[in-house]
């Protein structure tokens, strides 16, 4: 499988519709100027220079004949339509997955909520059953009936005076 070269990228020219728009004489210009720094005998230091020379100028003769610039042009747009149909799938697909993941962050917080009111209930409940027991145990402490009033008064005076007289 070949692998897609933008040839206007590769000269330094804007690519897709502008790169289309662009003149002879700017393609012209602007490969002249990339093969003076690209150029073999200017750049021994880089081990790369013959083949990123030959790869100017494979795509300055795509770019410089009409039928084959033609023809890269309308691949250029094809590539260009597809990546945009791409692009516009991945926002859809990004979109849905994002109103998923807020409806579900928005049941969880709902149902996070009605926990916690279930808690505060089951807590106010508890509360509420101790405050009934506890009263209920104090009632039957400090509030006796007659019968037992009077027998507990009967054994605190008795204790109380068996302290003072008979010591």
């Amino acid at each position: 499988m070949e692998v897609f070269v933008d040839h206007y990228i590769v000269l330094g020219l804007p690519s897709g519709e502008e790169g289309i728009k662009t003149s002879e004489k700017e393609i012209t210009k602007a490969y002249r100027s990339k093969a003076l720094k690209l150029h073999p005998d200017k750049s021994h230091d880089n081990p790369d220079a013959v083949n990123d020379f030959q790869r100017l100028q494979s795509s300055y003769e795509i770019l410089k004949d009409e039928n084959s610039r033609r023809d890269f042009d309308a691949d250029l747009l094809i590539r260009i339509r597809q990546q945009k149909v791409k692009e516009n799938r991945r926002r859809k697909m990004s979109e849905r997955e994002e109103r998923s993941y807020r409806t579900t962050m928005a049941r969880v917080e709902e149902i996070k909520i009605m926990n916690m009111m279930h808690e505060r209930e089951e807590i106010d409940r508890v509360r509420m059953m101790s405050a009934m027991e506890e009263s209920k145990r104090m009632r039957r402490r400090y509030i006796p009936d007659d019968k037992t009033r009077a027998r507990l008064m009967n054994n605190l005076m008795r204790n109380w005076t068996s302290q003072f007289f008979c010591a």
